[in-house]
């Protein structure tokens, strides 16, 4: 596997980060402004109204719908075995109070870095805290949080196309997924873009959903082996042959073009892969396009908003969480991106340093995915590992336990239809504070 964040591991790099704030951000009056009404957002309001918050928030999105949860969009939601409902993430018997402004777009921020300097007899203000939207407001707040989260990536089109581009179907919200869910998915000929989890998850389930044939391109022999192993890649690429799914050839997708009968998938290698319909799950960016006048420092790959292991920017009183920020603990490779527990335990450690709450202590990270019958499940740093060993099972049986290693020391799990072993697994975790070791079963 591919070896990724600091050289060295030790015990103390293994330990829970506890961080928060020596004393309150915001007045228990104070306006709270939470820029993005997704998973993060939503937390960090029900976070400080649960550490007895009293001021108002004002919650700014983008969809005209409730906050909602996002792992069941390529899944159960595609599928129709749950509704838009049942996905909604207030609780309609005791919803957070807040006032949601929705469908008006968020175009600047307004906060200076660093304190007013005085120059000559000319002392020069910090400007204002708040947010500019679209229609040429400005909102003042005493705390500003963000939470834009990511926009889907997507593959470019093809030079030599000679019909109008088409975009492929992403699956990065509720309307993405509504448009391939009214999609005629039964009979169709589909190509999935993409190795991940999404993009996998999305495969099977339009293969439940009737389709004629679905193709992955994953880039890699074994979908996921380049991030968690061989026998992993191996189980899944398994699983998923048994139910129908083919497997493209290695390369990685290169554009696509549009054809009078479909739809083609170019591939380094020149592969073309033909399909009625393309779903495009090759990652996400983070949406920060709107703060680029602002006084905020970016990460120059990604421009995720910079951020210390409270959530706290450049800017006093400017906070950001989830897919649109760079923890300093992301940047030392101690914290994945991307996970669903990840933007649920940072808005929880914002609102603890806003309110001045008790610190917060970070859980090992944790992440699952539901593929036909495989139900998948990782715990720990699993993305530092250099080591990877099978302690039971076989990629045939889809019953598998492995463990990951970094320098022989122990970082991670995963199991493949394995619940109590990796439920014990992050028990001992905790219990040892960050130090387990499960021996071959």
């Amino acid at each position: 596997m591919t070896t990724h964040g600091a050289d060295v591991l030790d015990d103390s790099l293994l330990q829970h980060e506890a961080v928060g704030s020596d004393g309150p951000v915001l007045a228990p009056d104070g306006h709270l402004l939470i820029v993005g009404a997704g998973l993060a957002g939503y937390h960090v309001a029900r976070g400080v109204r649960s550490h007895g918050h009293t001021g108002p928030i004002t919650i700014f999105g983008d969809e005209n719908r409730p906050a909602y949860d996002r792992p069941a969009l390529s899944k159960a939601y595609l599928t129709g075995a749950v509704t838009e409902e049942d996905l909604h993430l207030d609780d309609p018997e005791d919803p957070v109070e807040a006032t949601w402004i929705s469908g008006v777009g968020v175009v600047g921020l307004s906060g200076s870095a660093v304190p007013a300097e005085e120059d000559g007899d000319v002392e020069e203000l910090p400007a204002p805290l708040g947010i500019y939207t679209a229609d040429g407001q400005f909102h003042a707040g005493d705390a500003v949080v963000i939470t834009t989260g990511a926009s889907a990536l997507t593959l470019p089109a093809a030079p030599d196309s000679s019909q109008p581009h088409v975009e492929p179907y992403v699956l990065r919200d509720m309307g993405h997924a509504l448009a391939l869910r009214d999609a005629t998915l039964s009979g169709a000929e589909i190509v999935v873009v993409g190795g991940g989890f999404l993009a996998l998850e999305a495969a099977a389930t339009c293969i439940q959903r009737g389709a004629a044939s679905v193709t992955v391109a994953a880039g890699e022999q074994y979908p996921g082996a380049k991030r968690l192993g061989h026998a992993v890649g191996q189980a899944i690429r398994s699983a998923l042959e048994k139910r129908g799914v083919q497997i493209a050839p290695p390369s990685r997708a290169r554009c696509l073009r549009t054809a009078t009968d479909g739809h083609e998938v170019l591939l380094t290698d020149d592969t073309v892969l033909k399909g009625d319909i393309v779903i495009c799950a090759i990652g996400a960016k983070p949406r920060t396009e709107w703060l680029a006048n602002s006084e905020l420092t970016f990460t120059p790959d990604t421009r995720a908003v910079r951020c210390d292991d409270s959530g706290a920017t450049v800017i006093p009183g400017v906070y950001a969480a989830g897919d649109c920020a760079q923890w300093a603990s992301h940047s030392s490779g101690l914290r994945p991106v991307g996970h669903w527990q990840e933007a649920v335990e940072e808005a929880a450690v914002v609102a603890a340093a806003l309110t001045g709450a008790d610190e917060v202590a970070l859980q090992e990270p944790y992440f699952w995915s539901d593929q036909f019958d495989l139900r998948i499940q990782g715990a720990g740093r699993i993305h530092l590992a250099n080591q990877v060993e099978v302690l039971d099972g076989t990629p045939e049986e889809h019953n598998l336990l492995v463990r990951y290693l970094r320098d022989g020391q122990e970082v991670g799990i995963l199991g493949i239809n394995r619940l109590r072993d990796v439920t014990k697994w992050r028990k001992q975790w905790r219990i040892r504070g960050g130090k387990s070791r499960m021996t071959a079963v």
